[in-house]
Formats: C-alpha cells, sequence, structure tokens
C-alpha cells in the first residue's frame, strides 16, 4: 500500500503556511489603518455663560495628516473643525450639520515670522463646492512674531515662548487683537487651525495661548492633558449622521 504520510504532511504545512500569511497580510492591514496621533486637551480661563453650560475648552487631536478639533465655546454649542491636510479639504461641523470650508481661505494667516514679507496678496484658490466667499477674510492688520529665552513646563512638557504684536491702520483698533503669547512644545508635532491659523508658524505644538485685545480683554487656552494614542483613519472622518451641505457654485 503506497504511503500518503508526506503528502498529508505538505497539505498540513502549506495550511499552516497560508493561515499565517494570512494573520501577517491581516495585522499588516490594521497597522496601515491605524495612526499614531496626539491628543492635546486645553481649558479655557473663560467661564461658562451660565452655570448650566459646560465651560469652553478646546480638544485637537491630530496626525501629520489629519486634523480633528473641537472648540465648546461655552453657550452650550461647539464647533468641530476636520482638516484633511493631504487632500486640502477642509469641515466645520457644528451640530449634526457640515460645512465643506475653503481650505485655503480659512488657514490663510496674516502672521510672518521675523525678516518674512508680509504677503498681503490673496493667492486663494476656490475649490467647487466650497462656502467660503474670497474676499471674506482678508481683514485688516498684520502681525509679526518674535521668540523669547523664556520657558515653562505645561503638562509636563518643556515650552518656549512666541510673541505675536499685531498692527492696524489708525481706524480699525477697537477689539481688535493686540498681542497673542504662545508657549510651544519642540517635542510635540505643530498644528493649526481656522481659530488659530498663526500656529502654522510655530516650531511646535501650542500648549498655551494667551490673547489680549486691544480694549485689554486677556484670555487663554491651557493644555492640561496630553496624550499619545493609536487611531484609525476612520476617526477623521464625519460620522454618518452628519449632514454634508454642499452650496452651488455662484
Amino acid at each position: 500500500m503506497k504511503n500518503n504520510r508526506p503528502k498529508t504532511t505538505v497539505i498540513k504545512y502549506s495550511i499552516f503556511f497560508f493561515l499565517c500569511l494570512a494573520v501577517r497580510l491581516s495585522r499588516a492591514q490594521a497597522v496601515s489603518d491605524s495612526l499614531l496621533v496626539n491628543k492635546i486637551i486645553f481649558a479655557s480661563s473663560e467661564a461658562a455663560k451660565d452655570a448650566s453650560k459646560t465651560a469652553p475648552a478646546l480638544t485637537v487631536t491630530y496626525s501629520p495628516e489629519y486634523l480633528l478639533a473641537t472648540q465648546n465655546n461655552g453657550d452650550g454649542n461647539a464647533t468641530s473643525w476636520l482638516i484633511w491636510h493631504e487632500r486640502q479639504m477642509l469641515l466645520q461641523i457644528n451640530d449634526r450639520q457640515g460645512l465643506p470650508m475653503s481650505y485655503d481661505i480659512q488657514l490663510k494667516t496674516n502672521v510672518f515670522l521675523p525678516g518674512e514679507a508680509i504677503d498681503t496678496a490673496a493667492n486663494i484658490t476656490r475649490h467647487p463646492g466650497e462656502w467660503d466667499n474670497v474676499n471674506e477674510y482678508n481683514g485688516p492688520g498684520t502681525g509679526r512674531i518674535s521668540f523669547t529665552t523664556d520657558t515653562l513646563t505645561i503638562a509636563g512638557y518643556a515650552t518656549g515662548k512666541a510673541v505675536i504684536n499685531y498692527s492696524y491702520p489708525p481706524a480699525c483698533t477697537d477689539g481688535l487683537i493686540r498681542s497673542t503669547t504662545i508657549w510651544y512644545s519642540r517635542e510635540l508635532p505643530p498644528f493649526f487651525l481656522p481659530s488659530f491659523t498663526f500656529l502654522q508658524k510655530i516650531p511646535g505644538a501650542a500648549l498655551m495661548i494667551c490673547i489680549e485685545t486691544t480694549d485689554g480683554e486677556k484670555a487663554y487656552y491651557k493644555a492640561t492633558e496630553v496624550t499619545k494614542q493609536q487611531q484609525p483613519v476612520s476617526f477623521f472622518r464625519p460620522s454618518k449622521d452628519i449632514r454634508i451641505l454642499y452650496p452651488p457654485t455662484l
């Protein structure tokens, strides 16, 4: 009688090999769909509008390719921003409504580094389906950054200090921002969002942002928690119950 043991052994090892390969491919797929992200939670110096509302706060989760930020305004409302840097796309979310915004317009900054030429030209590309008017955000004034040697530890991270001083035409002074102080850590990658476009000029993650207006009012956001975590790419996608609006091109 013919011996089938070698053949049976080959089949068993083949099955084992393909099972191991499937597991490795599955793990590789899981890794490719997962991102190492930084999550920073900020508390605000401002109080809630009334006792029944949550105090203002900001949470930012980001990687080099994506960002999700939620800003609680202290009045019971919150605005979230989804940014896909790789595709230059930006979505503003209020409640369950998503509005595609202009990546170029909303993220353009009027703040410049030391020695950098001030560019007031629009240089804006408006993509189909975006809401913004090209001239809507061309506000008055420009800011100039200066870096100091001051240091401060925030949420366990050593930070440096940058100060932005703004200048405006003589007729435009009331209620505008006089200066912004940023404490930032080079140990964390930088991020920026429409509320704080100037952060794209800062060489590290902002852990405290202090704003003073020309009226003398002051407010700040300060990091209370910084974590690193794995998130699937789908984390940076709007949930299925978000109604995405695509306004007509006028």
